[in-house]
């Protein structure tokens, strides 16, 4: 009778996840709104001379999150729009596109009932699409987010070299703890996306880029995940 009540407060410990780290979660990334944007746009926590860019460190820390929440869906599906309707007035379509795409695929395989499905899948494309109708109007910065394009203009070996580099850091996720780990390959698929988003507007290329917010988020999730699985 005591196993029984164990695993049963465990399942309702897991499914509510820790309620305080969701808010400080969800408030880190509304933080930037206190801060002067540049044009309209709030990404970045400005602490003195540095500008800390929170969606890049906060969402791998949120799949997780969202993941241990599975077993709650209205609990774990309103946080996750909750955070979708915070980054489009951010706004930032690289990271809502890559947390949406990431996580989409994590609850398609946790929720059960097929009218949630399908109605948060549509939720989901059309906060998408609206990320990409209204981009922000700020320029490029090439060691940024032309990056890759300055590896390029070093030669192709260069280029080849970066692509690789890149390539690497995804190669844990999707084959070494991603097998048969579906919190693994959602972050995976989450820091892939970051990168490929690149390609089409002008947005902060992850690990390779300049600047250190993006590394943090990636070694918060393998470190995390070397930890418990």
């Amino acid at each position: 009778m005591g196993s029984i009540y164990l695993i049963r407060n465990k399942e309702k410990t897991l499914s509510k996840g820790n309620f305080l780290q969701n808010v400080v979660i969800i408030a880190l990334l509304v933080f930037p709104f206190l801060f002067n944007g540049s044009d309209g746009v709030h990404r970045w926590l400005t602490i003195g001379p540095i500008n800390v860019y929170i969606a890049s460190i906060i969402l791998p820390l949120l799949i997780i999150q969202l993941w241990k929440l599975a077993l709650n869906n209205i609990y774990a599906i309103g946080l996750y729009f909750i955070t979708l309707i915070i980054l489009l007035f951010h706004p930032d379509a690289g990271q809502l596109t890559a947390f949406a795409c990431a996580t989409t695929i994590m609850l398609w395989k946790k929720i059960s009932n097929g009218m949630m499905k399908y109605f948060s899948l549509i939720l989901t494309v059309t906060f998408v699409i609206m990320s990409w109708v209204f981009l922000d109007d700020l320029a490029p910065v090439p060691y940024v987010e032309d990056i890759i394009f300055l590896v390029a203009d070093l030669g192709s070996v260069w280029f080849v070299l970066g692509i690789l580099s890149l390539l690497l850091l995804l190669l844990s996720l999707f084959f070494y703890y991603g097998r048969k780990n579906i919190i693994s390959l959602t972050l995976g698929v989450y820091f892939f996306m970051a990168m490929i988003v690149t390609l089409f507007g002008n947005f902060p290329l992850p690990i390779m880029g300049y600047g250190i917010s993006p590394i943090i988020g990636y070694f918060f999730a393998i470190s995390w995940l070397k930890k418990n699985t």
